[in-house]
């Protein structure tokens, strides 16, 4: 057996921050900024996991160019249980075991606590992004103001 990161990220306001403006979120112009620091991370997997519906994280994965590199899209309307509940976790951990066959390290991105909570739980690395970021709880094992620091701090780990 082999081991590997496995990244699973919340869509809203974790890799998409939501305003009070009028932006329409699937067809703003966006870089491939984000695609390309996914892309280059050292990793056996990438899956967005939101309580949304799968035709809203598919859309917003669209818009951001992360479709083609997306293994899968866990969404409302496609698993059993939502965020927060141990069973939601325990699927979505469960499909991607059977699916990587091999041992491997989850590191789970998501905007609120009661997520992060039930992750660390079964065993996930928590990543909160928030403004408050400053503010971590003990329990959450980092924390960044947006996806793109974050993702800076693990690209930097790898070296």
């Amino acid at each position: 057996m082999t081991s590997g990161t496995v990244y699973v990220m919340d869509v809203d306001d974790t890799i998409i921050l939501h305003t009070k403006g009028k932006h329409d979120l699937y067809n703003m112009n966006n870089d491939t900024e984000l695609r390309d620091m996914i892309s280059g991370l050292n990793h056996q997997g990438f899956y967005l996991y939101t309580n949304g519906t799968y035709g809203h994280g598919y859309n917003v994965a669209s818009n951001l160019q992360l479709n083609d590199i997306t293994n899968t899209i866990f969404a409302r309307d496609t698993i059993p249980h939502m965020k927060p509940y141990i069973e939601s976790f325990n699927y979505v951990d469960n499909i991607i075991t059977d699916y990587k066959r091999n041992e491997y390290n989850i590191i789970f991105f998501d905007d609120l606590i009661e997520n992060l909570i039930t992750a660390k739980k079964i065993g996930w690395k928590t990543i909160w992004i928030s403004n408050d970021f400053l503010n971590k709880p003990e329990f959450i094992d980092y924390s960044f103001p947006n996806i793109y620091d974050a993702l800076i701090h693990f690209k930097l780990k790898e070296r």
